[in-house]
């Protein structure tokens, strides 16, 4: 008698496709976020094993069961994104059925032929089932390789210099706490500035910038970000200075954003205020960039979905079968996080004094998730935060659906934004500084790895504007870029002597972030590819 294989290959073939995602996309996450997602899927697994071996009283065609189940699964957003890509549709003339739907009854009937035939079959399944344990196993192993090699690259090619770095002092008083005024950094992502506003979206954004001015604060016009992408441009900002020491350590060809985000959670302007006694809050922006939790105070709306769990989810069925039975909705959970976070930005206000407020606040980049007036909307591209030629495609959005759908949410986040300004700065003790800044244009006409197809006006256009009490306006100027952002106002307010840097652009692709294009000269060239519409 021969003994009967053990049934490892349902627990490899759950595990393997969040090792998959994770090492596709590694550059850009930290490891702790796979564990929520295997804890949930071997819980799952190990219960489905059991209960169908119970059932059918034999472990091996309850293995192969529970993995033919998982293997549609996670399958089924790759088959989605095909066909979405080939333009295909189920048109019976008078209905057209969407895609979704049809792949949904496809995957399910596939899935109880198969369910049919393990249960019926008399072969015997022992070669089938070691088989299926040597492919998941060898895919585990390849996984855990690359992932394995990519860290070990990294940490081979970039040290930690940013604690070790001397934070600048200046001749100020450090226990003079009691006249520091609050500061106030919120970022909002992909804001574009007045003039791509007006070129590109049609749209005169003269009300919220007359109301920013009529509330005393300075609008830089011709503002430009430093940086392409948020990474890059929050770790520029918030370190004062450009990235040149990171990009002489790290890998040219490297795709990893731990450097960034280190540089963002332990910046410069952090640790220069904390001699100060400032408390630093963060509220949770959903990008783990910036996602500062080891702040003195983090804010936070409760559980959401970070950006992998949102990647992971959109390989699965999970989204449509909720959307068809019209439960849980990861838009909401996104209009819910947005909201939270602009409409507390007046809480710190209560706190003692003297914090530093940090709000990246996702919008108005996509998914476009507001009408105008605030009304939901729920793209029918599924849930992604892609932008640029990534979004503008077939089975996605057209380039006049992304406009329309940025010009509206961009007009009712202004409105929110008045609001939560109104009452900072009705509540402030005393005058607090205030910093409204995007870290990138709103990337309409961005094609992701082609430069030469992309309008970096656009990509580099910015919203930057500043409320700077007791006079700390004069020192800005119509083409400040965020680098110099707290060059001027730790000078001003702290009596450091920061010379103000040359204002610079850098365009990058998302396949190499660290290789650097200086685009300054070419702004205002038009040089893209017009996108069809």
């Amino acid at each position: 008698m021969f003994k009967k294989p053990l049934v490892v290959h349902p627990f490899l073939l759950a595990i393997f496709p969040i090792l998959f995602l994770f090492a596709h996309n590694i550059g850009q996450l930290t490891l702790n976020v796979i564990f929520a997602p295997i804890a949930i899927v071997v819980l799952f697994t190990l219960s489905s094993w059991s209960l169908l071996s119970l059932a059918f009283k034999d472990k091996e065609k309850a293995g192969l069961i529970v993995s033919w189940f998982l293997f549609l699964f996670f399958s089924y957003g790759h088959f989605h994104r095909v066909m979405n890509a080939t333009g295909f549709r189920f048109d019976l003339g008078l209905i057209l059925i969407e895609n979704s739907r049809v792949l949904l009854v496809t995957w399910s009937i596939l899935f109880f032929l198969g369910f049919s035939f393990f249960i019926t079959t008399h072969r015997s399944l022992r070669n089938f089932t070691n088989l299926l344990n040597t492919i998941a196993f060898f895919l585990i192993v390849i996984s855990l390789i690359n992932i394995g090699a990519y860290k070990l690259k990294a940490r081979g090619t970039w040290r930690d210099t940013i604690s070790a770095e001397s934070v600048k002092n200046s001749s100020g008083d450090f226990g003079m706490t009691d006249t520091l005024p609050n500061i106030y950094f919120i970022v909002l992502d992909g804001y574009a500035g007045p003039d791509i506003l007006q070129e590109i979206y049609g749209y005169q954004n003269t009300e919220f910038l007359s109301y920013l001015t009529k509330k005393g604060f300075y609008i830089a016009n011709e503002s430009r970000s430093n940086y392409c992408q948020t990474a890059l441009s929050l770790a520029s900002c918030l370190n004062l200075k450009y990235l040149d020491d990171l990009i002489e350590q790290v890998d040219i060809e490297s795709k990893d954003f731990s450097p960034l985000k280190n540089m963002i959670k332990s910046s410069s302007v952090f640790r220069f205020l904390r001699q100060y006694g400032y408390k630093i809050v963060a509220f949770s922006s959903g990008y783990s960039g910036t996602e500062i939790k080891e702040a003195d105070i983090y804010i936070t709306c409760g559980r959401t979905l970070n950006e992998f769990q949102n990647e992971l989810l959109n390989t699965t069925p999970v989204p449509v079968v909720l959307r068809i039975f019209k439960k849980y909705n990861r838009f909401d959970l996104h209009r819910r996080k947005l909201l939270y976070a602009i409409d507390h930005l007046v809480d710190p206000c209560e706190l003692e004094s003297p914090i530093f407020v940090f709000a990246h606040i996702k919008a108005p980049h996509p998914p476009f998730v507001f009408g105008q007036h605030g009304e939901k909307v729920d793209p029918a591209t599924g849930f992604t935060d892609h932008d640029g030629n990534w979004l503008i495609r077939k089975g996605k959005l057209t380039k006049a659906e992304y406009l329309k759908g940025y010009r509206d949410q961009l007009i009712f986040i202004n409105g929110k934004i008045k609001k939560a300004l109104d009452g900072i700065l009705s509540k402030s003790k005393k005058p607090p500084i205030i910093i409204l800044q995007a870290d990138h244009g709103p990337r309409s006409m961005l094609v992701w790895e082609d430069p030469k197809k992309t309008y970096f006006k656009e990509c580099m256009s910015i919203l930057n504007t500043y409320y700077l009490p007791n006079h700390g306006d004069i020192h800005l100027y119509d083409g400040i870029t965020p680098v110099n952002t707290f060059r001027i106002i730790f000078n001003h307010y702290f009596d450091t002597d920061y010379e103000l840097l040359e204002d610079k652009s850098y365009f990058s692709t998302a396949k190499h972030p660290y290789r650097l294009i200086d685009v300054t000269d070419k702004i205002d060239s038009v040089i893209y590819a017009k996108h069809s519409e």
